[in-house]
């Protein structure tokens, strides 16, 4: 039942982060209307991810905290890949 609530917790914050960063990253030449998917999915690993490390240090299961975990990998995970992904695209550019 807590990787419900992950997954539905990380689509949610991948989303929304990816709406407050706006189109930095994501070369949208490559990936064109596809970032907010990829927002989306790269949030519920995040979540998934965060979630479950918070769980197997902890064994606490279904805390708040494990879902303020969550919520920090989805933000974190989407963040990181913003930054690589817009990172290569100028370092392609660059003659």
């Amino acid at each position: 039942m807590n990787a419900i609530v992950w997954i539905l917790l990380g689509a949610m914050s991948g989303w929304l982060t990816g709406k407050l960063l706006g189109e930095k990253g994501y070369a949208t030449q490559l990936f064109g209307g596809y970032t907010s998917s990829l927002d989306i999915f790269f949030g519920v690993v995040g979540a998934s991810i965060g979630g479950y490390l918070f769980f197997w240090t902890l064994i606490v299961e279904g805390s708040l905290f494990s879902n303020a975990a969550a919520i920090l990998g989805s933000v974190s995970l989407v963040g990181a890949c913003r930054l690589i992904s817009a990172r290569m695209a100028v370092s392609r550019d660059e003659p």
